[in-house]
Order: C-alpha cells, then sequence, then structure tokens
C-alpha cells in the first residue's frame, strides 16, 4: 500500500507515515514465527514486489522469516517510515478541518503507561488485513491452567521461543524434552507446527475437531537457472499470479505454469469466485452440484494420500475429510500426516466437538481429561471475511460524518461501497475489506490492486484540487468521497454476483465462516433467501481477474466516475 502511494501515486515519503501496533514490518509475518513457519503459496507469487526489488527468494516456498524480510526490504526501498508499538484507539472526521482527528497510543516498555498521542491526517487509510489478531477459543479454565506452576501455553501467532527453546532459524525446542504437548487445530499453521514439536516432545496430543486436506508440498531450491525460467521477462511477477488465480478459478484454456498443489485444486473457485455465469435465486442447488462433481476426483485423491501416508487404518480414517474440498482452505505438507506414524503422536479426533474446557491438569475432550504439560493454540487468527468492517481489523472505532460509526454502516440496510475500498459518509477514508473486492488464493494480487486504487483515488484528488479554478482550492483541501449512488450501483453488482457463493454454507464451518456466520445464513435462507445485505457484503463473484480488469479500466478512465472530489 505504502509502496504503491510513493511510486504511483506521487506521495512523498515524509507526508505517509505507517502506524502499526507491532514491533516492525511484516503484517502477519512480523507475528508468525513459530515453529516450520512458510508460505504454501509458492513465493514467487506471494513475496510482494520481487520484480521491483530485484529479490531472489532462496526457495520456492520462503520460510516465515524470509517473508518478513523482504516486507523489511520494501520498506527500505520506498524509504518508508513508520511508528511502531503504536496502536490507535479513536477515529473521527473532522468537517472544519477536513481532517481526521487519530488518538493512539504508544507502548513505552513492559509495565508502563503508554504514552498517548493525538494527530491529524488528510487521509486515513485502514490496512489491517484480512487475519489482524489471534483466535483463541472461548472456552472455561483458561486461567485455571496457565496459573498452575509449569504449565505453559503458546499460540502459534505469538510463539514464545525463551518457552520452548531454539529460535525461528534454529528451531530446537529442547525445552519440551520430557514434557507432554496438545496442539488444538489442524488447520494451516498446525500442520507445519506438528512435525517439529513432535521432534522434541515425549508426547504429544493433536486435538482434531475437523481433518484438513493435506496436500503434497513441492518445495525446491531457487538455483540461477530455475530462475531464469520463471522471471525470464519484465512483468514476469503479475503474469505468474494472473496465472496461478486462473488455474485456481479453472479458467478454460489456461496453461498451468505454477503446478503445485494450489493450481492443481479442482473447486477452489467455489471460494473465490469465477468469472462468466450469474447464479440466478434457484440455481443454487444445481450450481452446488457442478462444484461438488468438479470437486470429487481432487477430494478423493487427496483422501488415497492419507492411505498411502499413514499406517494405522484407524487413524487414517479419522484424518479424512468428509466435506467438499471447497469448504475449507486447502494445505500442503511433506510431514504432518506421516507424523502420526509415531507412537508418541495421538490424535485426539473431536468429531466435530472440539475441545470442551480446559482444566488445572489440561483440557477436556471426548468426556475425558489429557494431562499437559504445555498447550499449543494452533487456533489461528480471526478473519475478517467474518466481519468485513475495517474496524473489525483495527479494533477501533472509526467514526465519519454526523459521528456515524464504519460498524454501523457495515451492519445497516444502506451499506454500501465502490469496489471494496470507499464508503458513502466516510470522506478521504480508504481501506481494504474482502466485502465487494475480488478475492485470492494467493491474497498479494488481491492486496495489490487495492493498493494500486488507493493510490489512484488520493493522487488524483489532490490533481484536482491543484488545478480547480477556485481561488480557495488547495491540494491540502482536497476530500474525495464516493457517492452514495456510485456505492449503490456497485453493490448491486456485487450482490447480482454473490450467489455463486452459495454452496459455502452448506459447508463445515471453517475460518472464514464460522459457527455463528453460517447458522446465521442458514436462519436467513429460511425466512428470506435474497437476503439483500448480506449478498451486498459479499466479494466479487466474478473472480480476481474479472474484479481487476474492472479496476484497471475505471482507473484508466482517469474521471474517476462515482467519485466526488470537494477542493
Amino acid at each position: 500500500m505504502a509502496h504503491r502511494l510513493v511510486t504511483e501515486g506521487g506521495i512523498k515519503n515524509d507526508d505517509l507515515v505507517l502506524v502499526d501496533r507491532a514491533g516492525g514490518y511484516g503484517g502477519t509475518w512480523y507475528w508468525n514465527r513459530y515453529p516450520g513457519v512458510m508460505c504454501d503459496v509458492e513465493g514467487y507469487c506471494y513475496l510482494p514486489l520481487l520484480e521491483e526489488t530485484g529479490y531472489v527468494p532462496s526457495k520456492r516456498y520462503p520460510t516465515g522469516d524470509e517473508i518478513r524480510e523482504q516486507c523489511e526490504r520494501v520498506a527500505r526501498h520506498s524509504n518508508l517510515r513508520a511508528q511502531f508499538g503504536t496502536t490507535t484507539t479513536h477515529h473521527q472526521w473532522d468537517e472544519a478541518s477536513r481532517r481526521w482527528i487519530v488518538e493512539m497510543e504508544r507502548g513505552t516498555g513492559p509495565g508502563q503507561t503508554p504514552e498517548s498521542l493525538t494527530v491529524k491526517c488528510q487521509f486515513l487509510i485502514t490496512a489491517g488485513g484480512v487475519h489482524p489478531s489471534p483466535q483463541i477459543p472461548r472456552l472455561n479454565g483458561l486461567n485455571v491452567f496457565r496459573s498452575v506452576p509449569g504449565k505453559q501455553v503458546i499460540h502459534t501467532a505469538r510463539w514464545d521461543w525463551a518457552l520452548s527453546g531454539g529460535s525461528q532459524a534454529e528451531p530446537d525446542m529442547v525445552h519440551f524434552k520430557g514434557k507432554t504437548v496438545g496442539i488444538i487445530g489442524t488447520g494451516a499453521t498446525a500442520v507445519q507446527v506438528v512435525p517439529h514439536v513432535a521432534k522434541w516432545a515425549k508426547q504429544v496430543y493433536v486435538f482434531q475437531r475437523t481433518p484438513a486436506y493435506v496436500g503434497e508440498h513441492s518445495q525446491r531450491e531457487t538455483t540461477e537457472e530455475y530462475w531464469q525460467t520463471v522471471a525470464g521477462k519484465p512483468g514476469w511477477q503479475r503474469e505468474r499470479q494472473a496465472n496461478l488465480d486462473a488455474a485456481v478459478m479453472k479458467v478454460a484454456d489456461t496453461p498451468d505454469l505454477v503446478q503445485d498443489g494450489w493450481s492443481q485444486t479442482a473447486a477452489l473457485a467455489a471460494f473465490v469466485g469465477r468469472e462468466g455465469k450469474i447464479i440466478q435465486a434457484g440455481e443454487e442447488e444445481a450450481h452446488e452440484r457442478a462444484l461438488i462433481d468438479l470437486d470429487t476426483p481432487w477430494a478423493e485423491k487427496m483422501r488415497r494420500r492419507i492411505d498411502e501416508e499413514v499406517k494405522d487404518p484407524a487413524v487414517a480414517a479419522r484424518l479424512k475429510p468428509w466435506y467438499p474440498g471447497f469448504c475449507k482452505r486447502p494445505t500442503f505438507h511433506n510431514s504432518y500426516l506421516s507424523a502420526f506414524n509415531e507412537p508418541h503422536v495421538t490424535l485426539v479426533d473431536t468429531q466435530g466437538a472440539g475441545v470442551k474446557s480446559y482444566t488445572a491438569n489440561g483440557v477436556m475432550a471426548n468426556g475425558r481429561e489429557y494431562e499437559l504439560d504445555v498447550l499449543v493454540l494452533a487456533t489461528g487468527y480471526t478473519n475478517t471475511v467474518v466481519d468485513p468492517s475495517p474496524e473489525m481489523a483495527v479494533n477501533a472505532p472509526i467514526l465519519g460524518r454526523g459521528r456515524r460509526t464504519l460498524q454501523d454502516k457495515f451492519g445497516s440496510n444502506d451499506f454500501g461501497n465502490l469496489f471494496g475500498a470507499l464508503t458513502h459518509g466516510f470522506p478521504n477514508l480508504v481501506f481494504c475489506t474482502v466485502a465487494g473486492t475480488g478475492l485470492s488464493a494467493n491474497l498479494t494480487p488481491a492486496l495489490d490492486t487495492n493498493a494500486r486504487l488507493v493510490a489512484h483515488v488520493v493522487s488524483q484528488a489532490l490533481r484536482q484540487a491543484s488545478s480547480s479554478s477556485s481561488l480557495s482550492s488547495s491540494p491540502r483541501r482536497a476530500v474525495v468521497e464516493v457517492s452514495k449512488q456510485a456505492e449503490d450501483e456497485y453493490s448491486r453488482k456485487v450482490a447480482e454476483r454473490a450467489r455463486w457463493f452459495s454452496a459455502l454454507f452448506r459447508c463445515t464451518p471453517n475460518s472464514f465462516l464460522d459457527d455463528k456466520k453460517m447458522a446465521k445464513a442458514k436462519e436467513k435462507a429460511k425466512t428470506d433467501e435474497d437476503d439483500e445485505l448480506e449478498r451486498r457484503k459479499a466479494c466479487w463473484g466474478g473472480g480476481i481477474l474479472d474484479f481487476q480488469s474492472m479496476v484497471d479500466e475505471w482507473t484508466k478512465k482517469g474521471d474517476m466516475e462515482g467519485v466526488v472530489v470537494q477542493c
């Protein structure tokens, strides 16, 4: 986002400040330092701005520290400034000054009272990400377990190497020797953590609510010869990203340049959308059947892989997903399944019930207590698909005109936005939300599309203010806001395409559609199948490539249709 504002939006480095509660660059990858952490999307597509920085990833699927280093490299490349260790606590639009008033708290050290700050800014840009905060199961007894001497709790999003021993570079978890470790979760994080913990712990219990599809992870070193086949021409990264998206969506006549687990999935288009047919009311069941037919051969192949990797047929059976492959995020790892062949690694299959509570000794699951020394919560993050309001991502109120909160706008019948980036009533606020935007299995091109859009909107607003003939006009007084008519028209198009995602609400709960949201959707389906508000808040059903084409066409026109600039 900041890079595009500087390089394409013409914003001076001195006029731009990044604020983050973290202690450095990286976003999720600043926090993700657990053993085995790596990206399971190909790094040549995932790592941002490889072509611009000239960086060559060491491996096809880079580790978390390498991803974090690339984020730091981008910041140096663009000469960015940041205020780290700082949390925004309140944001309010001031009509008189045409500025956002932002209250912050800056950390001053452990046990110290945070320093309060208040600043004014012309443009407020929220970029809290898709996974803003660690998620912990809301069960009774966690503090009881933590208060017992010798008991330890670690969340994978805040891994404490002082407790486990080792480091991210050398994950020798010597403090786990002789201990019983319980791991809650079997998603993308857990499949990376389990094999590493199993190397050191005396006993490992893996608590499974829902089994995951686990595909092969085709890791390889990046040789100079191989790199030339990947990055041999200008524009290679955007082309490769688009090719991966096309392969995931199963766009006809698309050559598979990436050829990995993601590109060879069968029906993930159910989750990310696809250009073409708009699903009408009454066509949902036929649409779901078509997706399941497309998915079945791939899902059966993944289940056969479990039989090949896991020696005990009973354990293999419990590790097999029963749901369509598009219902949950697939995972890719070469050591997770085989870890259950180790005599000290035990699968605790709760058959959808999950862990019931924490105790002084460990956890309760399947009607019995499991005694633990260490509890690892591989339970992921909150996400902005469940609640797409940017307030959720920053965890602080955002008040626009008339002191209306953004959360209220996102929950009201007059909700609307333009391209998932602008909403009426909140001038000079630009954000990134999944509501109304294109979704990609590889988040980077989706985020970059938003960043280019933001840079265009800000730069055009300042340019129009500079060229205005009004004597009182000035770039410093520029105010940009989408019209109500434009956001309603765009949100109508989003709602029109939203039934593409109808099959997901028949799935098992997952990290993007939790129990409450799925129950709410099913309840609405009984009372009002065509619930307009929920469909207006959907992702763009035409998929990321269609969304990118639409945004590119809008920006190339240059007139910012539907957006009003006041000077």
